[in-house]
C-alpha cells in the first residue's frame, strides 16, 4: 500500500499545481470563465472521488486481513452522486460553469494516475 499512497500522493499534487493554474487563467481569461470553472468543477470532483476510493480500498484491505465477515463495497453510488451533483451544478448554472468541460475533468485524477504510472515504467527500466 505504500506505493499505492505514494502516487495517490503524486497525484494529489499534479491536481494542486493543475488547478492553481486554472485558476490563475481563470482570473486573467475572462472570456473563458465558464469553461475554466467547469474544468475545476469537474477535476475537484474527480480528485474527491479519487481519495474516497483510496478510502474504501484501505477498508477494504482492512476487512481482508482481519477476515471479517462483513461485505465492504467499494462506494460506487456514492462517488456517481458526487459525480452527478457536480453535473446538476453544471446543467443549473450554465452561466457560471460549462457542463462538457465538467465532464472533461471528471477524468482528471485517472489520467493523472495513467501518466504517472506510464513515467514511472519508464523510469524502471532505464
Amino acid at each position: 500500500m505504500d506505493e499505492f499512497s505514494a502516487t495517490l500522493k503524486t497525484v494529489q499534487n499534479v491536481f494542486l499545481f493543475f488547478l492553481s493554474f486554472c485558476l490563475a487563467a481563470w482570473a486573467l481569461l475572462v472570456d473563458y470563465r465558464v469553461y475554466l470553472a467547469g474544468i475545476m468543477l469537474g477535476s475537484i470532483v474527480s480528485m474527491i472521488n479519487a481519495r474516497f476510493l483510496a478510502w474504501k480500498i484501505n477498508k477494504l484491505a482492512a476487512a481482508a486481513i482481519e477476515q471479517k465477515g462483513r461485505k465492504v463495497t467499494l462506494g460506487f453510488l456514492t462517488r456517481a452522486a458526487i459525480a452527478g451533483f457536480a453535473g446538476l451544478v453544471a446543467v443549473r448554472y450554465p452561466e457560471h460553469v460549462a457542463l462538457t468541460t465538467t465532464i472533461v475533468g471528471y477524468f482528471f485524477a485517472q489520467l493523472a494516475t495513467l501518466v504517472l504510472g506510464i513515467l514511472s515504467i519508464r523510469k524502471s527500466k532505464k
